[in-house]
């Protein structure tokens, strides 16, 4: 049943011809629109400040504090070191684990895992697309949507914003340790498109992590303010922050004038980010490997090694003109490959190039600006690195400046660490989402 308000429906088949509906409540959508002044890079930062950015995926987690030469990124993942770490959090014992630890456990300890909390958190019942790979279920309690899981100690409903704040908690931690001090005031980043309660629900969140003044800023803005410490923008610029992550496409458009960033408009798709890309994959290669190789991945512990795979080639595929799948890793009686190529790969996703076409062309209608006048576009999230989407914003865009980091799974943390610096040290700042803690009936239950 769908509720009161406006919504968006959307149609999805897949290649065997299942489809799927996502329904958007649009009179939701949380437009933030406003002026932001940039954050200047300065020779040496005053480090004892504690400023700190955490960008909070949908898929992976990073974390940057300011120190005296400006932004460091913290070590987040126990398991490899990185400072990158995968949005899971795992049940399987009596102290909750969070990281690539639980990926890689995926196979066999799946039923104890949950992610894409991030991605849920403050949706109704009726807007989440479900996702049948998902080893829990989603719930309602009243009118709050919660999940159902597997513990070490049997059967368990978990809200999201508990979720959220374990993986907050460990953030927390984790930057404790590497500055040597509590934190009790963080800038969260968060996508554009979040509504206003999936705004709340993430202050809550944070809330129970430890976090007492949180201050939420735009992923694409975030993104923005690091180009700026590395780019001379000329006054009277106007950007485009195309930001594909590993659940989200956003796009942000702005104008530069007298050292403030005046956001035109916003807009986004919760379900078009680099998880979608793998899903495509999946599909491709599951219906392979049930129809040709008499395996049906969808009934074995194996889907979790296939999702991985096609994480794994997909990245490979934005090197390499083609990849292949290894059939023994499913069935050791079979040696051979499924290969498939860059151009594949892309014809697959076609769809998926089109919405986000669409989405760049809405927010330009909505921002009163034509594609000649975009004079730079910034590419954030590690969706930016498949050449089909670097070739879809050059076709669009031939006579932009086109920025690409080299890091950019980093860069809304560098940029939310430098916005912290900006508010901590006193700057004028507008536009600042700040949310002072509030005790509710929620962080009493959760503490």
């Amino acid at each position: 049943m769908i509720g009161k308000g406006k919504h968006t429906i959307t149609l999805f088949i897949d290649l065997n011809g299942i489809y799927s509906i996502k329904i958007i409540k649009t009179d939701e959508i949380n437009e933030q629109n406003g002026l932001y002044f940039i954050p200047k890079k300065i020779q040496n930062y005053n480090s004892e400040l504690n400023a700190i950015g955490i960008d909070f995926g949908i898929t992976e987690c990073c974390a940057s504090v300011i120190r005296k030469k400006g932004p460091d990124f913290v070590v987040l993942d126990d398991t490899t070191g990185l400072r990158t770490m995968p949005s899971y959090i795992s049940f399987d014992e009596k102290m909750p684990k969070c990281g690539q630890i639980v990926v890689d456990r995926m196979r066999y300890n799946a039923k104890y895992s949950v992610y894409d909390t991030k991605r849920i958190i403050g949706k109704d019942l009726e807007s989440i697309l479900i996702d049948p790979l998902w080893p829990f279920k989603v719930l309602n309690v009243g009118s709050n949507v919660v999940f159902g899981i597997e513990t070490f100690n049997g059967k368990d409903t978990k809200f999201l914003e508990e979720l959220s704040s374990i993986l907050l908690k460990h953030i927390k931690i984790k930057l404790e340790a590497y500055q040597n001090t509590i934190l009790t005031e963080a800038v969260i980043t968060i996508p554009s498109v979040f509504s206003k309660k999936q705004k709340e629900a993430t202050k809550l969140a944070a809330e129970i992590a430890g976090f007492e003044t949180i201050h939420f800023l735009p992923e694409p803005v975030a993104a923005a303010f690091a180009y700026f410490t590395e780019i001379e923008i000329p006054n009277q610029s106007n950007i485009l922050i195309c930001d594909c992550g590993g659940g989200t496409f956003d796009i942000c458009i702005a104008k530069v004038e007298n050292d403030q960033l005046q956001i035109l408009n916003f807009d986004g798709d919760s379900y078009l980010g680099g998880r979608d890309f793998d899903k495509i994959l999946f599909t491709h290669f599951s219906a392979i490997l049930k129809h040709k190789f008499n395996f049906d991945v969808m009934k074995s512990s194996k889907k979790y090694v296939l999702k991985k795979k096609c994480q794994e080639i997909k990245h490979k595929l934005s090197a390499s003109e083609d990849d292949w799948l290894d059939i023994d890793d499913f069935d050791p009686n079979i040696d051979g490959v499924i290969k498939i190529s860059r151009e594949e790969f892309e014809e697959m996703s076609s769809n998926f190039i089109i919405q986000m076409k669409d989405v760049i062309y809405q927010t330009m209608t909505k921002s009163n600006i034509s594609k000649n006048e975009i004079t730079y576009v910034f590419q954030v999230g590690g969706g930016c690195r498949m050449p089909m989407i670097k070739k879809m914003l050059k076709e669009i865009f031939p006579n932009s400046s086109h920025q690409c980091t080299l890091y950019p799974d980093w860069i809304v943390a560098h940029g939310a660490a430098l916005y912290a610096y900006q508010l901590k040290s006193g700057k004028d700042v507008r536009n600042e989402q700040d949310d002072k803690p509030k005790i509710s009936w929620l962080n009493k239950l959760f503490k």
